[in-house]
């Protein structure tokens, strides 16, 4: 039985698809859902800053389940020549992600949830944190790369599926 799912979410299409396969088997094995937000010191996941640019061409219109950020922080998105981040800003962008995701979770017929932001090496804090928690399962977005890519490359992604002791679903 599937009693606890981790899910690494960094703001990619790959990492909602996750996210939503994730709410399916918790709420179908009534599991709880840990989500995970890792930092990288000075630097904004893609996936993060796409949503945000979204929404700063939605200024003044109703941002359907869209976070508000501040803005100096939009406005250093807007500007894009910056894409260096204090540890301030990403960890206020990550909790309001992870606060997002959630409410995607419980909309989806989840109670269990609860949320983590980490700062390093994603793939060693997912791992850790799948150990520590006692995880049944890790559902994760992958970024698309090629099996071969991936190995060379060394996504997170391939490291976790190759590394944990737990199940691991990589969702393209």
């Amino acid at each position: 039985m599937i009693k606890k799912i981790l899910v690494p979410v960094d703001g990619s299409a790959h990492s909602l698809k996750a996210t939503e396969l994730a709410c399916d088997l918790a709420s179908k094995y009534d599991s709880e859902i840990l989500l995970l937000h890792v930092l990288l010191r000075g630097h904004m996941p893609e996936g993060i800053k796409r949503a945000m640019e979204v929404e700063v061409r939605r200024k003044g219109a109703a941002a359907d389940n869209l976070v508000s950020y501040p803005q100096e922080i939009m406005a250093r998105v807007d500007d894009k020549s910056s894409t260096q981040l204090s540890v301030d800003e990403l960890n206020f962008i990550g909790k309001k992600m992870l606060s997002g995701v959630a409410e995607l979770c419980r909309s989806r017929g989840v109670e269990k949830i609860s949320q983590s932001i980490e700062e390093g090496d994603p793939a060693g804090i997912i791992l850790n944190l799948a150990k520590s928690s006692d995880v049944d399962m890790i559902v994760m977005g992958s970024r698309g790369l090629s099996a071969l890519k991936g190995i060379l490359m060394g996504s997170i992604s391939s490291k976790v599926n190759n590394l944990a002791s737990c199940t691991c679903v990589t969702v393209r």
